[in-house]
């Protein structure tokens, strides 16, 4: 017995021991890790814009990114962005020129599945995306559909945040159905994956919609996938409402839909936010956070004066700092763009979405 609580006690010593030293190691290095991927960071930004003299770090709406100056100019701009994989987060470093557009496309972390999903590390497939106004449009590669989707996605993200940054231009305004000549259009989209539809207009409506390619979740996705397009048909309007429970694939397909009918768009420059301008009144307006959200936006002599959410289904405790703290930055701000907070940030997005949205269709003084 004697000898039992020997070993046992000498066991606890030696495991006491490794782990204070396992602790002093980690101690020691973990900011020499933190340094190496901030110096790895870096210098995928600068490798995105070689020829910048200097490189600015920005942050807006909770997102960093960098822009590239030479001579004072803003010769280009690079974004880190992560998109769901087929095992984990795709990491991605998006470079773009001074026209806003794509200049390159690097994979920074990547775990999928070697030898199908990791083709999408592929230089030649990656180069695709350079100069492309809709990454959706490239092809995604045979085999690794769900991981090609995945950073196809990514890209498109980064395009629509750095357009507004880079090189602001003019925007897709309203589509007139009526003005769209006779014949069977197709678009991509992004649900939870890449989907395509083909949109046929006759006499100046829209007579079928059928999604003809898609990897949404079976079962779950069925409801907009059949309802969706029958919505489009019946109210001859691409923006109809969400089916409750497939946002996203409800989403996706509208997005597919405008895509085929982007070259009927009514381009326009998207109009700055004249807040003094908007006369008194409270307005509503929807946006997609985790899920679609609702807030009313009071203004008065000019002035925000309050902003509530006042329907959404966002996930208890993790989405409530943003709940409560975004409303109040933007009364405090007097602006539809502050930072998102951090661990909720589609919350954040949605609600900042759902004001401007509002505020834009509110009447002029």
């Amino acid at each position: 017995m004697k000898n039992m609580a020997r070993l046992g006690i000498t066991l606890m010593l030696i495991c006491a021991a490794a782990g204070l030293g396992l602790a002093a190691v980690y101690a020691k290095t973990s900011p020499v890790i933190e340094k190496r991927a901030q110096e790895d960071l870096l210098a995928a930004v600068r490798a995105a814009m070689p020829e910048a003299e200097e490189i600015i770090e920005e942050t807006q709406d909770g997102e960093t990114y960098w822009l590239g100056k030479k001579a004072g100019e803003i010769i280009g701009g690079a974004i880190k962005v992560s998109s769901t994989g087929f095992r984990e987060p795709i990491e991605l470093m998006v470079g773009f020129n001074a026209e806003g557009k794509v200049s390159s496309v690097v994979i920074l972390s990547l775990n999928d599945t070697p030898g199908i999903g990791t083709r999408v590390n592929d230089k030649a497939w990656l180069d695709k995306f350079i100069g492309v106004e809709n990454p959706m449009a490239v092809d995604a590669i045979a085999g690794a559909t769900v991981s090609s989707s995945a950073v196809k996605g990514g890209v498109k993200k980064a395009v629509d945040f750095m357009a507004t940054v880079v090189a602001p231009t003019e925007t897709d305004g309203p589509i007139d159905i009526a003005s769209v000549p006779d014949g069977t259009y197709t678009g991509k989209g992004l649900g939870l994956h890449e989907l395509e539809v083909s949109v046929k207009v006759e006499g100046g409506r829209i007579v079928e919609v059928k999604v003809v390619r898609h990897e949404e979740s079976p079962g779950i996705a069925d409801p907009a996938i059949a309802g969706i397009p029958k919505k489009m048909v019946e109210e001859n309007k691409i923006d109809v409402d969400a089916v409750s429970g497939a946002t996203f694939t409800s989403e996706g397909i509208i997005e597919a839909v405008k895509d085929a009918l982007r070259p009927f768009a009514q381009t326009s420059a998207k109009p700055a936010l004249d807040i003094s301008k908007i006369a008194d009144g409270t307005y509503t307006a929807t946006g997609l956070g985790l899920k679609e959200l609702e807030v009313s936006v009071t203004v008065l002599d000019g002035k925000i004066t309050e902003v509530k959410v006042v329907r959404h289904d966002e996930s208890p405790g993790i989405a409530d700092p943003a709940l409560n703290g975004v409303p109040k930055a933007i009364v405090e701000k007097q602006s539809v763009k502050v930072d998102a907070v951090s661990g909720a940030t589609f919350t954040s997005q949605g609600i900042m979405e759902a004001v401007e949205k509002a505020l834009a269709g509110a009447p002029t003084k």
